[in-house]
């Protein structure tokens, strides 16, 4: 289900059938929680925690999105771990101390998220033909055959070089901007 159609249903009051379809993202807010030192039943209450704060935004008129819905969620429950969690060092009479191995999970954690944003970024930025295509061939995973005849190209060798005209745009944009993303 597309993301406006989404925010729209909560917006009318059609709550249940939107939530149903936000449960898809789940695992993957589990599997972020679960890698920070959560257990399952905490990636439950952080994500109907984020469902709750995605709902009363969306029904606020002036809320719009800017970004895929997944994203906004993952990103929701994310700082809503990152509180739960300094919440918890701060009940504790003595603060853990942070290993190697835990430091580095939060710097990949940090890398992954800043290299997907990017990535989301770069693709955003190309053709609308292009960008349908990837997203048909990597999200979708459809064959190149498929993607051949559903967006109207004579073969599927048509459909692979312009796969690769594509990529290659977005690693080219990718270079120019990852300096740039650094910095931020």
């Amino acid at each position: 289900m597309q993301d406006q159609i989404i925010v729209e249903l909560i917006r009318s009051g059609k709550s249940d059938k939107a939530l149903n379809s936000l449960y898809k993202y789940f695992p993957l807010i589990r599997k972020h929680i679960r890698n920070f030192g959560g257990t399952r039943q905490d990636a439950e209450d952080i994500f109907q925690e984020g469902l709750i704060i995605l709902c009363r935004k969306a029904k606020d008129p002036s809320f719009t999105l800017i970004a895929q819905l997944s994203t906004y969620l993952y990103s929701v429950c994310r700082y809503l771990w990152k509180d739960e969690t300094g919440r918890r060092l701060q009940t504790t009479d003595s603060l853990p101390d942070i290993g190697v191995g835990d430091e580095e999970l939060w710097q990949a954690a940090i890398d992954e998220e800043t290299h997907a944003r990017l990535a989301e970024k770069v693709l955003n930025g190309l053709g609308d033909r292009c960008r349908e295509l990837l997203l048909l061939f990597y999200k979708s995973q459809l064959r190149l055959k498929d993607i051949a005849q559903r967006m109207g190209y004579s073969s599927e060798n048509t459909a692979k070089n312009q796969k690769y005209k594509c990529l290659e745009t977005a690693r080219t944009q990718l270079r120019e901007q990852k300096p740039t993303f650094e910095t931020l």
